[in-house]
This record gives structure tokens, sequence and C-alpha cells, in this order.
């Protein structure tokens, strides 16, 4: 487990009194009351045969052929692309009612890697409230993996497709100003410290540099850049250390970047032009659903007048005790 050193897990991270403490609502895409009717919340519509076109993001699946859903998994087992007509119950946010939508769909082969995909991208809506209200619910939660390219220093190309499958935990990070570097050296010995019991509870782990909007000082890193902050940054004997690097990934250079593998699971949306501060965390689920999306760091409500590394850690600590214990 985590040492205490870096906080630790055992603080009050998972009081009620750090939940409530969470604020800025002005920052929230899906707020707490969205979710209220329960059931599946619907991120995004893929299409299908038929009746697919009268349900929107946002609308809360109730019922498949009169059975309750409230899960992914509930929907998946529902089995509605085997090409046969459904009736869902669908609570509609426009009228704030129930109508029976019928529906007829196929499994798609149409977001290669991604088999059989459903018609739609999908997230129980308690499964999604359970997100910090506000700083933990910036514009890309609830939504479903979008478009990016990201290039490992060790090689390989993942993309937002690439986040389907399996739990993710992704912090993307700038080093534009010093302390941006300064939570970065905080973020990756954090996570270095984490990533066994992540990886235990199935996510895959990355720490990825993408350009983000602001000051430009600092061209953007290469494969060696990224190796030697970690060698800088890493935890030392004397904490712990040496522990195995996360593994590490850039956004493509002008020359690398293709247009054909800018993938997502949704639409022409990309995780660029949603992210505004570094460092961004994502947790995403299985599903590819994004459960997380918290931006830069927030004081620990128990010290709200710490230093910038007491943010860093407890924002950090925060979102992995999040997906340690909420996913």
């Amino acid at each position: 487990m985590m040492k205490r050193s870096i906080l630790g897990l055992s603080l009050l991270l998972l009081t009620p009194f750090a939940l409530s403490c969470d604020s800025a609502t002005n920052s929230m895409t899906v707020p707490p009351k969205v979710l209220k009717p329960g059931g599946v919340y619907v991120a995004t519509n893929n299409g299908c045969a038929e009746g697919c076109d009268k349900i929107v993001r946002g609308d809360l699946i109730q019922s498949i052929d009169g059975k309750e859903v409230k899960t992914t998994s509930d929907f998946l087992a529902a089995n509605v692309t085997d090409g046969q007509p459904h009736t869902l119950g669908v609570y509609k946010q426009s009228d704030k009612a129930v109508q029976d939508i019928t529906i007829v769909a196929e499994p798609s082969d149409k977001m290669p890697p991604i088999k059989a995909a459903p018609p739609f991208w999908t997230v129980g809506a308690e499964d999604l409230d359970k997100a910090p209200p506000g700083w933990a619910r910036r514009r890309l939660f609830g939504h479903a993996s979008p478009q990016i390219q990201l290039y490992s220093v060790d090689g390989g190309l993942v993309t937002g497709r690439d986040f389907y499958g399996k739990r993710q935990f992704v912090v993307f990070w700038d080093w534009q100003t010093s302390s941006q570097q300064f939570d970065n050296t905080v973020l990756f010995q954090i996570l270095q410290k984490a990533q066994a019991d992540l990886g235990a509870k199935g996510y895959g782990v990355s720490f990825a540099y993408v350009p983000l909007p602001g000051r430009s000082s600092r061209p953007a890193p290469n494969d060696k850049d990224i190796r030697n902050q970690a060698a800088r940054d890493e935890v030392k004997e004397d904490d712990g250390g040496p522990l195995p690097w996360p593994p590490m990934f850039r956004y493509p250079n002008a020359t690398e970047f293709q247009e054909a593998q800018n993938l997502g699971m949704e639409g022409g949306r990309t995780y660029l032009e949603a992210i505004g501060e570094s460092p961004a965390i994502m947790i995403i689920d299985e599903h590819g659903i994004i459960r997380w999306h918290s931006e830069g760091t927030i004081p620990d409500p128990e010290n709200p007048a710490g230093q910038d590394k007491d943010e860093a850690q407890y924002t950090m600590i925060r979102a992995i005790s999040f997906a340690l214990e909420d996913i």
C-alpha cells in the first residue's frame, strides 16, 4: 500500500466531511440532480437500425422490455443488439418523464479496434454520481473517451479507443511553468507508489504530456526529455525507491501526428479541446466512460492554507482513493 509519508490513504480522504467540502459547482457538466432519477445514463448515442435517434446524451434508461436496469452490465446483459425489437423505458430530461422507445440494433464494428460496440455508451447513474460534485466533474466527466493519440516513450501508439475494455488512470501534464513542474514531481512519485495498488484493481496507468492552453515558454518534450524528468523526479532510495516508472506518453509532434489515428469513442470530440489546466486527471471505467475529470490542484479541506505540495498530494491521493474505492 502507499506510504503515510505522502499523506497516506488512511487520512480522512474518504470521510463524509471530505466529500461534502468539494465545491466549484460551476465546473459541473453532469450535476447530481440530472442523475437523481437513476437508471442507466446515456453518454453517447452510436446509432442503430431503428429508434436510437430518439435517445440523446443525458437520457436515463430505466428499463428494457419491462426489466429494470441500473448499470452498464444490466444494459449489456439485456442483449439489445440481437436485431430484434426491444422497448426501452427512457427518462427524458427534456420533459421529466419516462417514454417507451422501441429500438432495433446490431453490434457495430465501425470503431476498430473496439469490437461489437453497443448502440449507446452508458454508465449507471448511481455509479456516475459517486464523483465529488464540482471539481472532479469537469468538461469530460460522463463522456466516452474522446479522440487523442499518444506516443509511448518506449514505442507504440495509444488512442482514445484503447482506453476501452480496461479501467484507466490517466494523468495529463504540461511543464510550461515552475508550478506545473513542481506538481509533476509530486504526481509522478505518488503514481509510482500507487501503481501496484491500481494494477491490482485492474487499472492501466498513463503519465502523459499534452500541450495545454496558455504560456508556451518551453518546447514540447521528446522521449529523452521525459525520461530525464522521470530520473530526476522518481522516488528516491530513502523514501522507498527505486520503484518502477509508470508508463509514460507524450503528444505527437507535427511530423508524427496522423489524422487517421486520432481516434476516440465519441464523435469528433477530443481530449485537448476540453482540458484547460495541468494536471488533468482522468479516471475511466472499463466501458470507456470518464468517471472523474479534475484539473489543477485543490486544497485539502483539513488544511486549506497548506502549501502547494500539500495541494498536489491531496488532489492526487483523493483521485487514487476514488479509483480504488468507488469504481
